[in-house]
């Protein structure tokens, strides 16, 4: 059974029924109203769904109506795939079905600056708000909610989660869930919303901080339509659950692009910067910072300090490591001789160094030297977080059984972090083979059911790491 959610907006990511206008019984690799019918069978919605499409009879095997009056029962959400053309007509149709929202993934709206087309939005705007549908882009993906079945994406897990994703644009959105999920993060809810000609930033971002089923708020935006409530939403956000946004149009050159992208005026980055600063939420750079907050908020423990504990295999390596953590602002210590001495009790001094970073290959071949080295770091009263380096490309070696070896490597570094308070990452090397690639999709899996965070290089990790202490020991001093 749904949770109780108290906020008004719930009734769009958990709608009965859903019509998508535009559908089509034509395969086509992307685009399109059938995109949107594929995506909510694979997603099980449980209402049901309407095709609509003059033109079709059959819609991957739903029947197909002419326009919306003659569906037969309620609809409470619209997909809207067809062209500007056609749209005020649905609008007026949805007014007299009782439609609640309409999702328009249609576009060619106020984003293409054309006198007509800003007017038209603004139309369909006027007419929607007449009539009280709410309405989610122009120009987007729309909603994904795994607990309802309602989604855009027939690739998107099936599987819910705890974060929420707030992002302009749908390309965006896509390609974080899909790459996010091989980092085991499952959503909640994600938003496309596009040119937010009625519903914008802050109408989701308060929805997302009273979700019961949000404990992570991850946004992508370029604009913003009323500066003072979305400051206010975002400081209410940031209150209540880590909140991560990534700001695009931050250069001129991005300012145009994000204009001519969902018609957004970008705004000053001082002015950005100033918010985020009020608001304290992490702001990142770039979609694969903000993938790695997310991962580190999600599964890492919070560490208790600075001091870190770096694992490699290789001299250069541990090098360029160790110059990376302090340059980020973590504190590398020495080991004490007392530990470095019981470290090469089952290190072989060959090869290896026990210093920190610790070069350690012979001991990431040994199961028990591994959990042993991993107790002692853990017991160090300077370390507060290991980073280690795993070498999954090892499983690739001849005489070795590549699933196998995935498995005891994902379950040894489980049991490790079972076995100590203080938090684990992992950080692995880029695939070097499509085997190596299926194999560290399986490490990365299993790691986030042990509740692991798993990063593409050591500088990421380091990284994100970091930037997720200065965040806590900022709350800490407010």
């Amino acid at each position: 059974m749904k949770k109780a959610h108290p906020h008004p907006l719930d009734y769009l990511f958990h709608p009965r029924s859903v019509a998508v206008a535009g559908a089509s019984g034509r395969q086509r690799p992307w685009g399109g109203g059938e995109m949107f019918v594929r995506a909510l069978q694979a997603a099980e919605f449980a209402g049901p769904i309407y095709p609509l499409n003059p033109n079709a009879q059959q819609v991957h095997g739903l029947q197909c109506y002419p326009s919306l009056l003659d569906v037969p029962g309620p609809v409470d959400y619209i997909i809207s795939s067809i062209p500007v053309k056609g749209v005020m007509e649905l609008v007026e149709h949805a007014a007299a079905k009782g439609v609640r929202a309409i999702h328009f993934f249609t576009a060619g709206f106020r984003e293409t600056g054309e006198k007509e087309r800003i007017e038209l939005e603004q139309q369909i705007l006027a007419r929607a708000r007449q009539a009280g549908i709410r309405l989610i882009g122009p120009n987007c993906m729309g909603l994904y909610c795994p607990s309802s079945g309602l989604s855009f994406n027939a690739n998107f897990p099936r599987e819910a989660g705890s974060v929420a994703l707030v992002s302009q644009s749908g390309l965006n959105a896509g390609e974080l869930v899909t790459y996010a999920v091989l980092r085991g993060l499952r959503f909640s809810k994600v938003i496309s919303y596009g040119n937010a000609s009625d519903l914008d930033e802050s109408d989701f971002f308060e929805y997302c901080t009273a979700d019961p089923e949000t404990k992570i708020i991850i946004s992508y935006i370029e604009g913003v339509k009323d500066g003072p409530r979305f400051l206010q939403a975002v400081r209410a956000a940031s209150a209540a659950k880590p909140t991560i946004l990534l700001k695009g149009g931050v250069t001129a050159a991005g300012t145009r692009a994000a204009h001519s992208h969902t018609g957004s005026l970008a705004g000053s980055t001082q002015v950005w910067e100033a918010l985020c600063r009020q608001t304290q939420v992490l702001s990142v750079e770039s979609l694969d910072e903000l993938e790695d907050l997310a991962v580190t908020c999600l599964f890492l423990k919070r560490p208790a300090g600075r001091g870190v504990a770096i694992v490699v295999v290789g001299g250069g390596t541990s090098v360029l490591a160790a110059d990376m953590a302090e340059k980020v602002g973590l504190n590398v210590p020495p080991l004490s001789q007392e530990l470095q001495d019981e470290l090469l009790e089952f290190t072989p001094i060959e090869g290896s160094s026990v210093r920190n970073p610790l070069d350690a290959a012979m001991a990431l071949r040994s199961r028990q030297s591994f959990l042993k080295m991993m107790r002692l770091l853990g017991n160090a009263p300077d370390i507060h977080v290991i980073v280690i380096l795993m070498r999954i490309d090892w499983g690739a070696r001849p005489g070795l059984e590549p699933k196998g070896f995935v498995r005891q490597a994902a379950e040894t570094v489980a049991q490790a972090s079972q076995e100590t308070e203080t938090p684990i990452a992992i950080a692995v090397r880029p695939p070097n083979s499509s085997e190596v690639m299926s194999m560290l999709v399986d490490f990365q899996e299993q790691c986030a059911r042990a509740g692991l965070p798993v990063y593409p290089d050591i500088t990421r990790a380091l990284g994100a790491i970091s930037k997720l202490l200065t965040w806590h020991e900022q709350r800490d001093h407010v």
